[in-house]
């Protein structure tokens, strides 16, 4: 019997594909329809991503397909007013959290599956991709015909994603800000000794709704982080913008008492992580971007915010990674 395995489900009428390595005791489910969501990872006995209740409720709550498993976001945050001027254009974007604009609309919208299956060189897969140009609604205030195309894969305990941005036009340049908004399972209610861990090298100065109020500096806040912070510190709401250590993109989230970390890796094309605690579940995130919230709007170099653009015809790849670390070894 092979130890990877690929399959279609259906969970309270929707399709899921569920993907699994039967030797490190891994499983991860994604609901194309609803934003091609991550809503579940499992690995090592332990629950990694924070579910919803009910995939209902990850389509029909308002923002609860935001609010659970893992988000895909362009833009990820808030847009202030949900407008924004790049290279001479202005974009009026939809006001879903009045009076701003939250997240873009990959994380509400139905993805296309084009592949998954499963073999001992690749482990478990699938792929799923998202068109613009298939969408008029979003072409109306978004005029860029971008594909996002993303492979999520599980290889000994590692669950991957492999993903690819490309502007198809062929003479216009579009603004480009991305992120992912995963959802840790934390288990504050039992008192657990839990410490995250960040390779930070500054933070920006930001309000509850991460809008940022300067310019970033190390604070007594970021030097701790590299050493750890104890997650119980972190009222629910609580959040942070922080600028990440060149070359080093992994975090981790220890749980002293049980004797395991949750540890997520993100490449170069994520400068900066937003960390959020939730105040509707028992979760924490670490939201990888390319960009600080509302960059486009603000009066700094780009090089500082991650404010750009993608050409023509370019494509933009990135990758992101999470695994158990346990004490007798892990499950990566």
């Amino acid at each position: 019997m092979s130890r990877y395995s690929a399959q279609t489900i259906f969970k309270e009428g929707f399709r899921v594909i569920e993907i699994s390595d039967s030797e490190s005791h891994s499983i991860a489910e994604i609901i194309p329809e609803v934003g091609n969501n991550l809503y579940r990872f499992e690995s090592a006995g332990r629950q990694v991503i924070m579910p919803p209740a009910s995939l209902a409720s990850l389509k029909n709550d308002e923002f609860g397909s935001y609010r659970y498993g893992t988000p895909i976001l362009f833009p990820p945050n808030r847009v202030k007013n949900g407008n924004f001027m790049f290279r001479g254009r202005m974009y009026n974007l939809p006001l879903n959290e009045a009076p701003h604009h939250l997240h873009g609309q990959l994380g509400r919208e139905a993805w296309e599956v084009v592949d998954f299956g499963a073999s001992e060189d690749q482990g478990a897969f699938v792929t799923s991709r998202f068109r613009y140009a298939s969408h008029p609604e979003i072409l109306r205030y978004f005029p860029h015909p971008l594909t996002f195309t993303l492979t999520t894969s599980l290889r000994d305990g590692q669950l991957r994603l492999e993903g690819t941005i490309v502007n198809e036009r062929e003479n216009d340049e579009a603004p480009f800000a991305f992120g992912l908004h995963p959802y840790f399972s934390i288990p504050y209610e039992t008192g657990e000794r839990m410490v995250l861990t960040v390779p930070a090298a500054e933070e920006w100065p930001v309000t509850n709704e991460v809008f940022v109020t300067g310019t970033p500096r190390v604070t007594d806040f970021s030097r701790k982080l590299s050493d750890g912070v104890d997650l119980r510190d972190f009222k629910p709401l609580d959040c942070a913008l922080i600028s990440l250590a060149h070359g080093q993109r992994t975090c981790r989230i220890a749980m002293k008492d049980s004797g395991y970390t949750i540890a997520y890796r993100f490449d170069e094309q994520f400068p900066f992580v937003v960390l959020f605690r939730p105040d509707w579940s028992s979760a924490y995130s670490l939201e990888p971007y390319t960009y600080v919230t509302d960059a486009f709007n603000l009066p700094y170099e780009p090089e500082v915010t991650g404010a750009r653009g993608i050409q023509a015809g370019e494509e933009v790849r990135f990758t992101t990674s999470m695994w158990v670390e346990t004490e007798g070894g892990t499950s990566k």
